[in-house]
C-alpha cells in the first residue's frame, strides 16, 4: 500500500489519533472469514468523530494514561484505544472488556470486547499483527519473534471467535448482564512483508498493508532520491509514520540499524516526514 495516497494520514495530526485511526480503518492482513465491516466499527459519524479527537486529544490522552502503563505491549495498547472508541463512539455501547471464562475453578480464555454497535450486539476479538515471509508463502510468515507465525495465530483466532459460543462464553456473558446473543467478529490489523514480487495467496489479503521483507539490508537503495528512514518503536507500529527531521536517517545510516521494522518517508508540506513505504529487516 501506498500510505501517501490516503487523505486521512494528511490530515490527522495526534499520535493517538492516527493509532486509533488504523484500528478503525485498516485492512485485514489475511481474512478471518468474520472481519467486522469498518463501516459498522466508524457508524455513520465516525470520520467527524476523529476529527474532533484530533483537535482536542485530550480525552483519549486521559483514557490510555488511565490505562497505561503498557510496557511497550502493541496489544494492550491497541486494546485501550479500541476500548476507548466503543465505550464512547457516539452509536457504541462497551459492555464488557476482557470477559473472563471460567471452567470450574480454572480460566478458560477471555473474550476481548462485548459492545453494541447501532444497537446489535458484537464479540470482538481484535489482534494487530506484523508478519514477514522471505517466500511471501502464508505458511511461511512469521514476526519479528520467530516463535510468532501467522498460521498458528489464525488457527488461535477461530478458538477465540467460537468461545462465545461455548457453555463458559454464555454463562460469563449471563453473568455481565449481556441478554442477547452477540455475534463473534474479528478486528485483525496489520501489515505483511514479502519480496516485491510476492504472490498473496489465500487467506492472506491482497488489499491488505505491504511492505518489503529483507533478511539483510541491500547495497544499493532501491527507494527513490529524496527519502529518509526511521525505525519504528513497538507502540509506533499501528498508524503510518509522521516523523519530525530530527527522527529520520538517510539510507548509509538506516543500513547500519538491525532487525527491526522502519519506514521509508518523504517531506510533506505541513513541514513532517509522512511514510511512504514499511520494512521488515531481519537478521
Amino acid at each position: 500500500m501506498n500510505y501517501a495516497l490516503d487523505a486521512l494520514w494528511w490530515r490527522l495530526a495526534d499520535p493517538h489519533v492516527r493509532a486509533l485511526a488504523a484500528i478503525l480503518t485498516a485492512p485485514a492482513p489475511w481474512h478471518s472469514g468474520c472481519e467486522l465491516p469498518v463501516r459498522t466499527l466508524l457508524g455513520e459519524g465516525g470520520f467527524r468523530y476523529l476529527l474532533a479527537l484530533d483537535d482536542d486529544p485530550a480525552p483519549l490522552a486521559a483514557r490510555l494514561a488511565a490505562d497505561a502503563p503498557h510496557h511497550g505491549r502493541l496489544g494492550r495498547y491497541a486494546e485501550s484505544l479500541l476500548a476507548f472508541w466503543l465505550d464512547t463512539a457516539p452509536h457504541s455501547r462497551l459492555l464488557a472488556r476482557n470477559l473472563r471464562l471460567s471452567d470450574g475453578l480454572n480460566t478458560a480464555g477471555e473474550l476481548d470486547f462485548i459492545a453494541e454497535l447501532s444497537g446489535t450486539p458484537y464479540h470482538i476479538e481484535l489482534a494487530c499483527k506484523y508478519y514477514g515471509a522471505a517466500d511471501g508463502s502464508p505458511d511461511g510468515f512469521v514476526g519479528l519473534n520467530p516463535q510468532d507465525r501467522l498460521t498458528a495465530k489464525a488457527a488461535k483466532l477461530q478458538k477465540q471467535l467460537a468461545a462465545a459460543q461455548s457453555g463458559a462464553g454464555r454463562a460469563a456473558l449471563a453473568a455481565a448482564g449481556v441478554s442477547r446473543e452477540p455475534r463473534s467478529v474479528s478486528i485483525l490489523r496489520g501489515t505483511l512483508f514479502a519480496p516485491a514480487a510476492a504472490v498473496w495467496q489465500s487467506p492472506l489479503n491482497p488489499l491488505g498493508w505491504h511492505g518489503l521483507y529483507f533478511d539483510q539490508w541491500p547495497s544499493e537503495n532501491g527507494f527513490s532520491d529524496g527519502l529518509r528512514y526511521t525505525r519504528l518503536p513497538r507502540l509506533s507500529y499501528l498508524a503510518p509514520a509522521r516523523v519530525r527531521e530530527d527522527e529520520t536517517q538517510d539510507w548509509r545510516q538506516i543500513r547500519q540499524e538491525p532487525h527491526g521494522l522502519f519506514a521509508a518517508l518523504e517531506r510533506r508540506p505541513d513541514g513532517f516526514w509522512h511514510e511512504t513505504a514499511r520494512i521488515m529487516k531481519r537478521g
